[in-house]
């Protein structure tokens, strides 16, 4: 499971005229996971939208999440059903949905612990950074409680979120991040292909195609 690079879309930052072209430059420049988060959109539009999301994605070879809603996740077959803190139980999702992988947030050490004991394919730790994506954002946990954050996870792969961008992504690298996920680094972008590249470049992986 490629979890290097995920870019998070829904309908008010990516419309839908919008997303085949997005999703396409995404994936050249390195995009690994797309996840859809519409959180606050009636079940149809957020289908409409999300199935056609799936299907781009599905043909570019990237993985497929959503974000927080167990019954848009089956509706979509989606790859991964992200939970944070105040969602539904892992252990429920699992138990109706045995098949897909579960990803989980952490902002902070405790709460790391905790969802470490799910057994999660990976977590999602962080703010990092100050970002302005999530109005209800938890206070900044800071590269260096990121580097801990590793450490105590082992081998269950730490997703880095929050405030991410090409100047500061090299910190998130440094700390030991499997990878990392955002949002307006990339839809707010006038060159996508050419962030996501930079934003893969500071993995310092030599040889990797999609640096530009």
């Amino acid at each position: 499971m490629d979890l290097t690079l995920h870019a998070l879309v829904d309908h008010g930052r990516v419309p839908a005229e919008r997303l085949e072209t997005f999703l396409r430059d995404a994936s050249a420049g390195g995009v690994s996971v797309i996840q859809l988060r519409e959180k606050d959109v009636a079940i149809r539009e957020a289908l409409r939208y999300g199935q056609r999301a799936r299907s781009i994605a599905r043909d570019l070879g990237m993985l497929f999440a959503v974000d927080d809603r167990l019954d848009l996740a089956l509706a979509l077959d989606a790859d991964i059903l992200h939970l944070g803190q105040e969602d539904l139980p892992p252990e429920v999702a699992r138990r109706i949905a045995p098949g897909l992988s579960l990803g989980l947030s952490a902002s902070n050490l405790t709460e790391l612990d905790q969802a470490l004991a799910a057994s999660p394919a990976y977590i999602g730790f962080g703010p990092i950074f100050t970002t302005a994506s999530k109005a209800d954002s938890a206070r900044t946990t800071g590269p260096r409680r990121l580097a801990e954050a590793v450490r105590r996870a082992g081998d269950c792969p730490i997703v880095a979120i929050g405030g991410i961008t090409r100047g500061n992504a090299q910190e998130v690298w440094r700390a030991g991040a499997s990878g990392i996920a955002v949002i307006a680094a990339l839809v707010e972008a006038s060159d996508v292909r050419r962030a996501a590249g930079a934003l893969r470049e500071r993995t310092g992986r030599e040889g990797d195609p999609h640096v530009p």
